[in-house]
């Protein structure tokens, strides 16, 4: 078997809030290192948001921000960085609608200061918690930011607030309240697409796994789209391969289940 290029999604794939990163996972990706393959995340995190101990479970490089970020062995392909310009205007619209904003970026997070946005789905003290240092205030900082994930509730018209926005960015329902905007020509199958031209990989050796709206072109895009048992239903009725939900060793069997380990 020639070596192949596998790409995972974080959140609901590799990892859970309830389970961290399941053992049959850190097992699976060891076992395909072993066998001589390539491991990349790719996720919607931006860079500042996937910690150290994740990278260090084995993987060759990371595509983050939903493509904005690639690196491959530590060293950076490409990294965008949206103009100040495009961050302001969206920042400024975003406001005027009563829509919550996190600038996401390579080293940091910009957010406004509301406390008010604390429920189960959502809960920004949980979310300074967890990034502490690497959140800053929108307000007078000097931003470098790949896209903008937006906190919507019923005082919210996001709506009309994306009337202005569709010339730059396209956006990403992950439920009600979550909307990803991604700049417009970005994507995971983007990143994948320049990571494997830049590797020399065939599309026909490429692997993807994921759970939600972010994956679906990851997993449109590479030869093998696998979701897992737990992704939204709209990822299930899609594609075409799936494997076991992530408390049920959903890694390791899909990897099993295509002889990649």
């Amino acid at each position: 078997m020639g070596k192949k290029a596998v790409f995972f999604d974080i959140d609901g794939t590799l990892y859970s809030h309830e389970l961290g990163v399941p053992e049959s996972a850190v097992q699976g990706i060891k076992e395909l290192k072993d066998n001589g393959h390539l491991a990349f995340i790719s996720t919607g995190r931006t860079k500042a948001m996937i910690s150290q101990e994740l990278v260090d479970l084995g993987f060759d490089g990371v595509l983050a921000a939903c493509g904005t970020y690639v690196e491959y062995k530590g060293n950076v392909i490409y990294n965008i960085d949206l103009k100040r310009e495009t961050v302001d205007k969206a920042v400024n619209i975003l406001r005027k609608h009563k829509v919550f904003c996190i600038l996401e970026g390579i080293n940091y997070l910009y957010m406004d200061d509301d406390n008010s946005l604390d429920d189960s789905e959502f809960s920004i003290n949980r979310f300074k918690n967890k990034y502490g240092e690497k959140i800053k205030s929108i307000i007078g900082e000097e931003h470098r930011v790949n896209k903008i994930t937006c906190r919507v509730d019923k005082h919210s018209d996001f709506e009309e607030a994306y009337k202005f926005l569709e010339k730059d960015f396209y956006s990403i329902y992950h439920n009600s309240k979550i909307i990803e905007l991604v700049p417009k020509g970005f994507s995971k199958a983007k990143g994948i697409e320049e990571i494997i031209k830049y590797l020399g990989i065939n599309i026909n050796d490429t692997y993807a796994f994921g759970d939600s709206a972010n994956d679906i072109d990851m997993l449109g895009y590479v030869k093998y789209g696998i979701a897992m048992g737990n992704s939204s239903s709209e990822i299930l009725e899609m594609v075409k391969y799936k494997t076991d939900n992530i408390e049920n060793d959903g890694i390791y069997n899909g990897l099993k289940q295509f002889q990649l380990i």
